[in-house]
């Protein structure tokens, strides 16, 4: 009798724990769900006006599966959508959306180590020719039509460990329910970008 009660009260307290589990990824996924579109919703509410950005028109040069080459200037892309891949191997975004189309000067090891701290922090908030971006993702919720997508990402820069919160839009105006995302992109231009929070 006291075996199985005993054997009663382990099930019991396994499946509150499997309950308590499920119930905390429930939570912490929702809660992120919603504080991302709560941010990017009044990002797109108070800061958007629609731009033209042109689609880089040099060649650009693909060095790895996510890493391209756009003149000067190297920008990796972390993505677990590999379609999404395509808005920057067609340089429909590319660095200069970010840091205009000025380069500066890469400094050497030995170059760095004779600047002052304040100086190289300075010169890392700067620099241009490295940009990594990560988490690319579409945000379904804020496109107002069918031929508009928006999108979010992270920004990082060599030498600085906060991060950027980022938001730009492209626009198809063939762009349908049913189309497919790559042929979405391959017809689509930018038409908003946001550098935004930081993240620590």
């Amino acid at each position: 009798m006291l075996l199985q009660a005993r054997r009663l009260t382990t099930l019991s307290m396994k499946k509150t724990f499997i309950l308590i589990l499920f119930l905390s990824i429930f939570l912490v996924q929702t809660y992120g769900q919603t504080s991302k579109y709560q941010f990017a919703k009044k990002v797109f509410r108070k800061e958007y006006i629609k731009q033209e950005f042109e689609t880089f028109n040099i060649r650009i040069e693909k060095i790895d599966k996510s890493t391209f080459r756009y003149g000067d200037k190297l920008m990796k892309v972390d993505t677990k959508d590999t379609c999404l891949m395509t808005i920057f191997s067609l340089g429909i975004f590319h660095p200069d959306v970010i840091s205009g189309k000025h380069t500066i000067k890469t400094l050497t090891k030995p170059q760095l180590d004779t600047m002052s701290t304040k100086s190289q922090l300075f010169y890392n908030l700067s620099r241009n020719d490295t940009i990594s971006i990560g988490d690319v993702q579409e945000l379904e919720k804020t496109n107002p039509n069918c031929k508009t997508k928006r999108f979010v990402f992270w920004l990082y820069r060599e030498g600085i460990a906060n991060t950027n919160e980022c938001y730009f839009e492209l626009y198809n105006n063939r762009g349908t329910k049913k189309m497919r995302l790559e042929k979405y992109i391959e017809g689509s231009r930018m038409t908003f970008f946001y550098k935004g929070t930081i993240g620590i």
